[in-house]
């Protein structure tokens, strides 16, 4: 039988949703938000899966509601569908949830819609759905997640409760990918990758294109070093037709930079990137000045991204500012 998701780590925010629970008191509108691959959709399966247990001890993972919960198949509870170029909802979706609204629940007395993913959820289709947020019926309950709370308008926000999901403690990670039946040593490769990213340490363990990534992030921090412009060139250049992969890239490149700097003042801080020799090495051989300047080559980076310009041009123009920096 399945078991209910299980969330790891946040203690201070599931203690928060319990206790609102078994108050009685619980807001119709909640956002999950944090980077990906922290658990924010487990996290709202967890809670919808608590409030729809008819079972002692809630979520118990037997009754007819959990175990409707746990193949994605519960009749009062809708995952909203992305739909467009940019992965954001339609309008025919979110008019439709509107609408739906109005008819009771199926099996219980709540219904939820979960709005996941909604860093590219425009505005247009965040004020259709205003009202209904704004004037539930006693039923209903609205979920979101995001990157950030920045995804969402003031306006709909203000109307909703929003919570942070973390990273997790790094044996806490551990003890969840154990659990998932890998191996000490995958399990500190994972870790050593991405922390306490329950969701990206899995990801690095079950697809060899996100341990690439990281392989040509450490090449891309080596030439650095090393002053090797070709090299970054003929690093960077793997990603010239997969924007998502850059992305990635990115990231992972500001996150070893970001040590490097810290480690400037303190050489026992904690990680947060996938190249801790690279990182120790760039802080002996980069300046402020010149950490803030790739810094700065990142964020014009990302912006280009979003705004669609082309990506080989991207990637030549953030070598350069590097090697300028």
């Amino acid at each position: 039988m399945p078991k209910p998701p299980r969330f790891y780590g946040n203690e201070a925010a599931q203690k928060s949703l319990r206790r609102m629970i078994k108050s009685g008191r619980i807001p119709h509108g909640f956002l999950f938000y944090g980077e990906s691959g922290l658990g924010k959709k487990t996290l709202a399966e967890q809670l919808m899966a608590e409030m729809l247990c008819i079972g002692a001890e809630k979520p118990c993972g037997y009754c007819k509601s959990c175990r409707m919960m746990a193949n994605q198949v519960h009749p009062d509870v809708c995952y909203v569908q992305h739909g467009g170029k940019r992965g954001g909802f339609l309008a025919e979706t979110v008019r439709a949830v509107c609408n739906n609204i109005a008819l009771p629940p199926n099996e219980g007395n709540k219904k939820f819609y979960l709005f996941s993913d909604c860093d590219a959820m425009d505005a247009r289709m965040q004020n259709l759905l205003l009202k209904a947020i704004e004037e539930p019926p006693d039923y209903v309950y609205f979920i979101f997640t995001a990157g950030s709370p920045g995804a969402l308008l003031p306006t709909v926000r203000s109307r909703i409760v929003s919570m942070a999901v973390t990273p997790v403690l790094e044996i806490q990670c551990r003890e969840a990918l154990l659990e998932k039946g890998y191996s000490e040593q995958e399990c500190g490769e994972a870790i050593a990758a991405f922390h306490g990213n329950i969701g990206k340490c899995l990801e690095f363990l079950e697809n060899a294109v996100i341990r690439e990534i990281i392989a040509l992030t450490k090449s891309a921090i080596n030439s650095i070093i090393e002053r090797n412009e070709y090299a970054l060139l003929q690093t960077v250049n793997a990603f010239e037709k997969e924007r998502e992969q850059a992305r990635l890239f990115l990231t992972l490149f500001d996150r070893t930079l970001r040590d490097a700097m810290v480690h400037r003042y303190d050489p026992q801080a904690a990680c947060i990137g996938c190249d801790p020799d690279g990182a120790n090495a760039l802080a002996s051989r980069l300046s402020v000045r010149s950490g803030q300047a790739m810094h700065l080559a990142v964020d014009k980076a990302y912006a280009a991204l979003q705004a669609n310009v082309n990506l080989p041009l991207i990637l030549a123009a953030f070598c350069a500012s590097c090697m300028d920096a």
